[in-house]
């Protein structure tokens, strides 16, 4: 299953390469400011230092520009987002799912589904959610694809909105949001509830950015 979908987004890209290149109109890159500056006060959340990826993480994935913060609420819990963004995928550039990389890093899949996370904005949030396990340590995984107004859990629908996006607003930038809390003992669902509370504040400043 995962490399059946992993050659089918690969023939996407293809796809869309030729597709950019057919279209005469200039591509639109939104000048979104740097992600350094992402509000470091999310509801009760403090974000601290950015903290750098390493080179080898850069060169695998090529994002244009990201952001890597652990935040801390009032009451001591820990998350942290990560969002790589891509101002255009014209260079077959494109965000792929934690899912890939998570097991090249020691960690294993424990369970994996979607989910609906509620905003309080009148839409609910489509993301997946990942339970993975390194030795005794567990990590509550939560991750989406944030393209202008459009949400997906999907890597696949992603792509396929690629092609309509460039061809009706001129743009392909695309980013991929990522949470991390730790999971403490049995404390599963402590684990989501910190990190859908922390998604529901950080989503509409998300959306804000890159509007």
């Amino acid at each position: 299953m995962k490399n059946s979908r992993i050659i089918l987004v690969i023939c996407l890209l293809i796809l869309q390469a030729g597709i950019y290149y057919t279209i005469s109109a200039k591509e639109f890159i939104p000048d979104i400011g740097p992600w350094s500056r992402f509000p470091s006060v999310v509801n009760d959340w403090h974000g601290v230092a950015d903290a750098p990826l390493d080179q080898s993480v850069l060169a695998e994935l090529k994002p244009d520009d990201y952001l890597n913060r652990d935040y801390v609420s009032g009451k001591g819990r820990v998350v942290n987002l990560f969002v790589g963004y891509f101002n255009s995928r014209r260079n077959g550039r494109a965000p792929h799912s934690p899912e890939w990389c998570l097991p090249g890093a020691g960690w294993q899949t424990v369970s994996s589904q979607v989910v609906s996370i509620d905003t309080g904005a009148g839409k609910p949030l489509p993301a997946n959610e990942y339970i993975v396990q390194k030795g005794d340590e567990r990590q509550l995984v939560v991750y989406w694809y944030h393209q202008g107004e459009r949400v997906m859990s999907s890597e696949i629908l992603a792509q396929f909105y690629a092609m309509p996006d460039m061809i009706l607003h001129g743009r392909t930038d695309t980013s991929l949001v990522r949470i991390i809390a730790p999971v403490a003992g049995n404390q599963l669902e402590s684990a989501r509830d910190l990190a859908f509370g922390f998604a529901r504040g950080v989503f509409p400043l998300i959306q804000k950015q890159i509007k």
